[in-house]
């Protein structure tokens, strides 16, 4: 049974080494340091909009979520910004039952609905339609400034 809750002190640094992790492999090919992704995550847990979700199983951090609690015209969404599972623990359902936990922590707080962005060619894609993710007609953008 996965246990969900926000991180704190040495387990921010717990996740921030999953991270790297899972960021690390193909096809990310990540290279940050320790304390960017710890700093990175202390941002998440220190704020009323942003949420950072741990999943541990047997006492052991094998996923975290970094998101957003966006507000609405109608009810707030929660916005996936970083989602990953330990590289060791992937391919198991653990992944499948975080995002349900989530969902569930979610809903709690007044989601209707999680948006998230990833790659078609990406593992994630597939993971996430697999979990009742559903593509939408958008256009993601980016501007430098």
């Amino acid at each position: 049974m996965l246990q969900i809750f926000e991180p704190i002190n040495q387990e921010i640094t717990e996740c921030a080494k999953l991270y790297l992790s899972a960021y690390h492999a193909k096809p990310w090919n990540e290279t940050f340091q320790e304390s960017q992704i710890e700093t990175y995550i202390k941002n998440f847990c220190a704020s009323d909009t942003k949420k950072c979700f741990a999943a541990a199983e047997n006492h052991t951090i094998i996923g975290i979520a970094l998101s957003l609690l966006v507000p609405s015209i109608h009810t707030p969404y929660l916005r996936i910004e970083d989602f990953c599972i330990k590289p060791e623990s992937q391919r198991q359902g653990k992944g499948s039952q975080f995002i349900n936990e989530i969902c569930k922590e979610a809903k709690k707080i007044g989601c209707d609905s999680i948006l998230l962005n990833t790659q078609p060619n990406f593992p994630s894609h597939n993971f996430y339609l697999k979990n009742n993710f559903s593509e939408i007609n958008s256009v993601l953008l980016y501007r430098k400034i």
